[in-house]
């Protein structure tokens, strides 16, 4: 008796995990049109891909790409002054559900940002480059999965700029070197 019951549990068991592993998500390629408010704004391109070979989390992450156009309030309590540029991020997303591109995440982010300004204003013409690095910008998010390919991505987090020294006008002390940020992303999975 004991003897069949343990065969049919590890019966049970193995279906069940193997029923678990059909359910993978087979859309491993997403590519959204995103948008980020924060210190500087951002709005572009994201690219999601593939399962990355991360350890053991190999089913629960995947490898991001954003490209992104950027823009930037600078106000130095004389001049104020809008500035435009680009901003660069790769990095990893881990879902907690193995297998499942969708739901609760937490990613990380490596990004590069610069950002000209060229403006006349009153007090004579006004340029400048602001530009940093970040090796620490996370985010936590929920991707909302709309029929097969459609998602929609929104998320929250914070940023901590490693600021290159401002070229022309551009002093960083008038730049937050730790902000917070909100954004979404509508994309495609294919």
């Amino acid at each position: 008796m004991k003897t069949s019951i343990v065969l049919i549990s590890t019966l049970l068991l193995s279906i069940s995990t193997f029923a678990q592993h059909e359910k993978l998500d087979s859309n491993t390629f997403t590519i959204s049109a995103n948008y980020s408010f924060s210190d500087p704004s951002l709005y572009g391109i994201s690219v999601e891909f593939g399962n990355s070979n991360y350890f053991l989390f190999n089913e629960y992450t995947s490898n991001l790409l954003n490209i992104s156009a950027s823009q930037l309030d600078y106000d130095n309590n004389l001049v104020k002054v809008k500035g435009n540029g680009f901003a660069v991020e790769i990095g990893k997303r881990i879902y907690q559900k193995r297998g499942r591109k969708s739901g609760i995440y937490l990613q990380w982010l490596l990004a590069y940002s610069s950002t000209d300004f060229n403006k006349t204003t009153s007090l004579g013409n006004f340029e400048g480059n602001y530009s940093y690095w970040s090796l620490i910008n996370q985010d936590i998010g929920y991707k909302i999965k709309v029929g097969e390919n459609f998602s929609i991505d929104p998320s929250m987090g914070f940023n901590w700029k490693w600021e290159v020294k401002g070229k022309g006008d551009i002093d960083n002390t008038y730049v937050d070197n730790f902000v917070f940020r909100c954004g979404v992303k509508l994309g495609y999975s294919f």
